[in-house]
């Protein structure tokens, strides 16, 4: 899958696996050496205290070495020196040599560190028992080495001057009379976690593959054509999901390893639109972020961390849309009665934080956000005259899950407040259409005026409403979704209209760069409207790019302004923006694509 002669390596993407903490990447700034971090903290890979450079070692130098990673494990080796790497669900992970050794050293990437690469150690020292060596590093948690066979060897120097450690290194060296090592890394924050016998090598690497392919059996089969790049894919959501451990109650599936690692809330529903052979995992990602909702108000929070509690703010109310396009692929029999009756409650209690203090005061269920990171669509150039604005696509996701909510109530017997929410969306969704379709496009509205001249594609979000809109919208959209030279180019639609003077192709999120959740957004929306043939085109064309790219967040879809012929902006990597790390938001909104819309005519 990934590697040094691999069409994907380990830059952009990560090493995982599912219920482990820890990630492998390769050093962009050193390209072919491999470090080894975790997301305890959510620190980025570009700014972390905490960071081994892996170092293969033959008669105790540092040879060059080359890689290969796939689900089982990671291989790395040299002119017949050979060394494995395996993760494990059980907060450790074990190393393997064959005619080498292997050295962890730890060097910050902090800017601030200087000369103290080990200014993450806290301390170190070996247990009184004989059983292994502990060290200690703050908040990024603790270290347990073990050696199964072969030896070990730490050294750890404390700069006095400056008060932190300023260098360590932990060499695993080869049995003399075998020319091997096998060794256990244990990863925790409090207590060393029993963790009774090892297992076989070879054993682990099989339950690793074993465990892939249990988690690939919760998604469809792709359309001919993206059967290589929806293993990567698949690899890539498998690789982000925690276990329930820290503040994650339940698994969830992280953003990114070593970037942003964090678990958000439409992010959970953008997952479980993709889990189509496996609707109740797909059900239980929808409601994942009620576990900490706020009992009083009824708020889902932003997002959660291995380390923090529930965030403030908070992200749209996503989950309507996914589960009006689960119950088009697979009907509503997956929620059972008692299910209904446990989040009926809660997901009522979401719509009415949002009609409460979101409410434009207008007497109705329209809403204003306040920020543009309350609609997710962070620098969208809908919101370029300010706030509060009334958005159209906070208020269709609302729509969306009052029809969902109605379904939860007639499951459970509530009949009459089952009809109350289907009259509310239906009042709701007359009011988008009425007051803001300006005959091209969706507008937000700002101090009682429209929007126009804003040109992102966002203003195109409410096709999610299917064929709830008139039909004279459903082909509007369709047509301008599908004109080259707009909105769409070769690699997919673009987050701002090509020409549009506010577009930009470096530094941005969705003012210009081709992304995959609007992407999916609009191409799932064209299918609900019955515009099948629309639908695939946008999709091809955004799949087509991951399979040639690799599956990051997002695209320049030209190295120009087509306004007016300058060089467009850059990003100069790494860094944690859209067009950097690969992500599993991209990979679940590709994977939608591809076993939901492509080839479903």
């Amino acid at each position: 899958m990934f590697g040094t002669y691999e069409r994907f390596n380990l830059v952009r993407g990560s090493f995982g696996r599912h219920a482990s903490n820890t990630y492998i990447f390769e050093d962009y700034y050193k390209h072919g050496l491999l470090r080894l971090g975790n997301n305890f903290t959510g620190d980025s890979l570009n700014n972390t205290d905490f960071a081994f450079d892996i170092k293969l070692t033959v008669n105790g130098a540092p040879v060059k070495y080359s890689y290969f990673a796939d689900e089982g494990s990671l291989v790395f080796s040299s002119h017949g020196a050979r060394a494995e790497i395996a993760l494990t669900s059980r907060n450790h992970f074990r190393i393997r040599g064959e005619n080498c050794g292997v050295r962890l050293e730890l060097r910050s990437a902090s800017r601030f560190a200087g000369g103290n690469s080990a200014r993450a150690l806290r301390g170190v020292f070996a247990k009184p028992d004989g059983s292994g060596t502990e060290a200690e590093f703050g908040r990024f948690g603790k270290l347990f080495f073990k050696a199964i066979s072969g030896n070990y060897v730490v050294n750890a120097q404390f700069d006095r001057n400056s008060n932190c450690y300023a260098y360590m290194t932990i060499d695993f060296v080869p049995d003399a009379s075998t020319g091997e090592f096998d060794a256990a890394i244990h990863d925790y924050q409090d207590k060393l976690w029993p963790f009774g016998e090892y297992e076989e090598f070879d054993e682990l690497v099989e339950d690793n593959r074993e465990d892939y392919s249990a988690f690939s059996k919760i998604y469809r089969a792709p359309a001919a054509g993206y059967e290589e790049m929806t293993k990567y894919a698949i690899w890539t959501v498998w690789s982000h999901r925690t276990k329930a451990i820290g503040s994650f109650k339940q698994p969830h599936i992280l953003f990114q390893n070593s970037w942003s690692c964090a678990a958000a809330p439409w992010q959970q529903s953008y997952n479980a639109m993709a889990m189509l052979g496996d609707p109740s995992e797909a059900w239980r990602q929808i409601c994942l972020m009620f576990l900490y909702q706020d009992e009083r108000t009824g708020r889902v929070p932003n997002m959660v961390t291995y380390s923090s509690p529930p965030m403030a703010g908070m992200q749209p109310a996503f989950q309507g849309f996914a589960l009006d396009y689960l119950f088009r692929k697979l009907g509503d029999e997956f929620i059972t009665p008692e299910e209904a009756a446990r989040m009926y409650p809660k997901m009522a209690a979401w719509i009415n934080y949002w009609i409460t203090y979101r409410n434009a005061g207008r007497g109705d269920d329209v809403t204003v956000v306040l920020s543009p990171h309350e609609s997710g669509w962070d620098d969208s150039s809908q919101y370029k005259d300010g706030f509060p604005a009334e958005d159209p696509n906070t208020m269709t996701f609302l729509i969306l899950l009052m029809e969902a909510v109605a379904k939860l109530a007639a499951k459970i017997g509530k009949d009459e407040e089952s009809q109350e929410w289907i009259s509310r969306s239906r009042r709701l969704c007359k009011t988008l259409i009425s007051e803001y379709w300006n005959g091209e496009k969706f507008v937000t509205k700002v101090k009682g005026k429209n929007v126009n001249d804003a040109q992102s594609l966002a203003n195109f979000q409410p096709i999610i409403l299917g064929k709830r809109l008139p039909q004279e919208i459903i082909d509007k959209i369709a047509a301008t979704m599908t004109t080259d030279g707009e909105w769409l180019t070769e690699i997919g639609l673009a987050t701002e209209n090509v020409n549009s003077s506010l577009a930009t192709y470096g530094i941005s999120f969705i003012c210009g760069r081709v992304v995959g959740p609007l992407n999916m957004i609009i191409a799932v929306g064209l299918q609900a409207a019955g515009k099948q043939k629309e639908a695939e085109l946008v999709a091809r064309r955004f799949c087509d790019q991951v399979k040639r790219e690799g599956i990051i967040l997002g695209y320049a879809p030209y190295n120009y302004y087509k306004r007016d012929g300058s060089k467009a902006d850059q990003q100069i990597p790494p860094q944690p923006a859209d067009g950097w790390p690969w992500s599993s938001w991209s990979a679940n909104c590709f994977l939608t694509m591809v076993t939901g819309v492509i080839g479903q005519g």
